[in-house]
């Protein structure tokens, strides 16, 4: 009996499958954000030089996402805390409070879209040749799809609180939403920080 249950734990992997999933896909999500970033880099000078890249200003709501991407992230951390201390309750409150920032984030997103096609920065301009504005609203909203992922981990998340599935000695789940969540917060500030320099 000693000895089946002694192979059965040795059997046990080192990394939950779950977290190993997470970190995969985060790895191919920051290989796709990459290869959208160094085509915007390449292509930007020839067609400046060609005058075909319209300079603009990013929408403000796309600043106001990034403050509410870093304000969710501090209550990911209080959610995830408070699920290591047993402190069920409040981490049921901390998840719901990341899940309203969440979608206020995608709220801002959508208000920062309607900007742009306010000035006529469309994904498809009038002039094929400039692509500027199309960078713009790929980066966007491909991070938003992510984003629209995190927010079904959370959901799920408050729901196995709710069922008393979430707790220190069963947090896989949550240590998988809390890392994909700050994943997708700092992808928004890193591309944020690049489409405000270099666009």
């Amino acid at each position: 009996m000693v000895t089946a249950q002694k192979k059965i734990k040795d059997k046990a992997p080192l990394v939950a499958p779950a977290k190993l999933n997470i970190w995969l896909f985060m790895l191919a999500s920051s290989m796709l954000f990459a290869a959208l970033l160094s085509a915007f880099i390449v292509h930007q000078p020839d067609a400046k030089a060609k005058e075909t890249w319209t300079m603009f200003h990013l929408p403000t709501y796309f600043l106001i996402s990034l403050i509410i991407s870093m304000l969710s992230s501090v209550t990911m951390v209080m959610a995830f805390k408070n699920a290591k201390n047993d402190e069920l309750i409040k981490n049921r409150f901390y998840l719901v409070l990341t899940l309203g920032l969440g979608l206020l984030f995608c709220f801002s997103q959508y208000l920062g879209w309607k900007d742009l096609i306010s000035m006529k920065l469309t994904f498809v301009n009038p002039r094929p040749e400039d692509i500027s504005a199309s960078y713009v609203w790929m980066i966007t909203v491909v991070h938003v799809v992510h984003v629209l992922g995190g927010i079904v981990l959370l959901t799920v998340g408050i729901f196995k609180s709710f069922k008393l599935e979430i707790h220190k000695k069963q947090l896989t789940f949550m240590s998988v939403t809390n890392t994909y969540w700050h994943f997708v917060g700092l992808l928004w500030f890193i591309l944020y920080l690049f489409l405000y320099f270099a666009r």
